[in-house]
């Protein structure tokens, strides 16, 4: 059993950028200009759409020229043929909608316009997600261990990475977090094994680290003015528990094998 112990989330108030940037630099600034120092075993969870801008991966609806099908799409769900073509251009596969919105996948995240975002953008503008999201973090936990050691700030071996993204759940009101990628932190907990309070052995259960971290990491960043893209999460040292897989790939699993795809699919048949 792992030991209870309290969990911090430090709030990183950040300037408004809409340029491309160097993402650990920009970060390692902001911490200091916030006063906060990274510890050893902390989390750092980044908006995707702040990693995405530090990429330049942002477009201009008017410069999009939407396809027959783009069009035809966007009759059908009400939505700018730009607009839609994007979400084309960026999703694995579309599952449907509603009007104003695509249900698709994307970097295996179900998400409404493939989590391509109009808000926290200028007029006309859209926000795409990182083109590898998993690279972006990868990328990002060894720029800033290695701005750490440059600036001796202490022994840092332990330091997670998150992408975050916001995200609707099926027949509940209101958003909350998902993690799109990570990087040096197992992203969930298998409990399959364990016993429950009357000794059954748990079956199909696996915790969602990454989401859950994501998700509490929400409530500091907020969705409209608040530019908080970056949260400090510390305190939860059973991210840090080596599988003996390769933990980053540990996320999603096939539509095939979703319980929310694959029971609306069953359904149908009925």
């Amino acid at each position: 059993m792992l030991p209870l112990r309290s969990i911090s989330l430090i709030p990183i108030r950040c300037r408004v950028r809409f340029e491309k940037f160097n993402l650990a630099s920009a970060i390692g600034e902001e911490l200091r200009r916030n006063r906060v120092k990274i510890k050893n075993g902390d989390i750092l969870v980044v908006s995707s759409k702040f990693a995405a801008v530090s990429e330049g991966r942002f477009v201009e609806l008017s410069c999009v020229r939407p396809t027959m099908r783009a069009k035809k799409i966007a009759r059908q769900y009400k939505m700018l043929p730009s607009m839609v073509q994007i979400v084309l251009n960026e999703s694995e596969s579309l599952l449907g909608g509603i009007p104003g919105f695509l249900l698709a996948l994307n970097a295996g995240v179900l998400a409404p316009n493939a989590g391509i975002d109009l808000s926290n953008a200028p007029e006309g503008w859209a926000i795409l997600y990182p083109k590898s999201p998993e690279h972006s973090a990868q990328k990002l936990r060894k720029n800033m261990l290695l701005q750490i050691s440059r600036e001796k700030e202490g022994r840092i071996d332990k330091l997670g990475v998150i992408l975050s993204d916001s995200r609707v759940t099926p027949t509940r009101l209101g958003t909350i977090g998902v993690a799109i990628a990570s990087a040096g932190i197992r992203p969930t907990i298998d409990i399959r094994g364990r016993k429950d309070l009357f000794e059954n052995a748990l079956k199909v259960t696996l915790a969602a680290l990454a989401d859950q971290m994501a998700t509490a990491a929400e409530i500091c960043m907020g969705e409209a003015k608040e530019s908080i893209p970056v949260v400090l999460i510390r305190g939860v040292s059973q991210a840090f528990v080596t599988p003996k897989t390769k933990f980053e790939k540990l996320m999603t699993i096939s539509p095939e094998k979703c319980l929310i795809i694959s029971g609306l699919k069953n359904g149908n048949k009925q």
